[in-house]
Formats: structure tokens, sequence, C-alpha cells
């Protein structure tokens, strides 16, 4: 915003001092042309200033448009997806199955391509380590042959089985074994300790 003391310095002779009334009537038409000057200035930046906010709502407005056209086709795609989710479902009762059995998998420690190979059907023969959320902790397989099945108990679901057997019961007697070696190691120390009198 234009300042008008910093660029108005008016000029008042020594002369005109000595006169009251036309001091006074020099100001007055002073500040009447700046005032005049200050409304037309003004008057043109408001103009810019319309001119360009009107180019700023137009880009606002587009850029609305934008965005809601983009959210639309977004939300079509969104429930063509959980159409073609839902029919698949439907159709391969098992689908939803399999996608839980591919994330475990990956939990347990397998990776992409061997959790691709046991969703297909085909057995994988694994060594290494495998996690288990269940007892927090990783237990090491030597050759071990593992393939998706369904469950003993419930048809309707899938497990994974290692050399024939459920892994959530071969996790279980893996722990079992591992606190039973940490037991027996324990107990003759805790029989030695004491003071022989």
């Amino acid at each position: 915003m234009w300042d008008r003391k910093a660029d108005f310095i008016p000029f008042k002779p020594p002369f005109i001092r000595c006169f009251g009334i036309e001091l006074r009537y020099a100001d007055r038409k002073r500040e009447q042309d700046f005032g005049v000057y200050q409304y037309h200035h003004h008057a043109a930046l408001r103009e810019g200033d319309k001119q360009e906010t009107r180019k700023r709502h137009i880009r606002f407005r587009e850029h609305r448009r934008e965005m809601s056209d983009k959210e639309a086709k977004h939300q079509k795609e969104v429930s063509f997806l959980k159409a073609i989710i839902l029919k698949a479902k439907k159709w391969f009762p098992l689908f939803q199955e399999l996608v839980y059995m591919e994330r475990f998998c990956l939990k347990v420690g397998f990776n992409e391509r061997q959790t691709a190979t046991l969703i297909s059907g085909k057995p994988l023969f694994y060594e290494g380590e495998l996690y288990s959320e269940e007892h927090r902790r990783k237990f090491i397989t030597e050759r071990a042959g593992f393939q998706v099945v369904k469950d003993p108990i419930d048809k309707s679901k899938l497990a994974l089985a290692i050399n024939g057997q459920p892994i959530g019961e071969w996790f279980k007697e893996q722990f079992d074994r591992l606190f039973s070696s940490i037991r027996r190691t324990v107990e003759p120390l805790r029989r030695g300790k004491g003071i022989g009198l």
C-alpha cells in the first residue's frame, strides 16, 4: 500500500506561514489534490487487483472441478474393484483364504517367489528360519517340505503344512523341545547350588 507521508512531503515556504488564511487554503488544496491522486491511484490498483482476483477465482474453480473429477473417477475405480473382489469371493470360495495364506507365508519368513509357489499348491522344500508370531521367536528347519493344504478341522479354510503336519502344531512342538532343553540345563545348576556343611 502507498504511504502518503513517505512519498509526499508538503513544501511550505516561510512567507506563507505568516498569512494563516492562505496557509490553510494551500494545505486544504494540497490535501484535496493528494486525495484525488490517491483515489485514482488506488482505483487503478483495485482494478488490477480485481482482475487478478478474478483470474485467481477462475483458476481455483478449475482446480476444484479437476479435483472433483479425479475423485469421482477414483471412486468409480474403487467400486469397480470392490465388485470384482465380491465376484471372485463368490466364484472361488477359497479366494479370501488364499489372500490370508499369502500374508501368513510372508510373515513366517518365505520370500515372494516361495510364497507364490506355496499359494499355487505346489510343494516347497525349504531350509532356514521360520518366525512364529505366537511364540515370538524363530525356529530353524532342515530341508523340510511345505505345502498349502485344506485345514483338517475346518475344510473351508487353508493351512500351511510342514512335512504333512500343520505348522501351528510344528511350532508348538519346537517350542516344547526348546523349553524342555532349557529346563534340563537349569535344574542341575539349581541342585548343585548351596552351601555344604
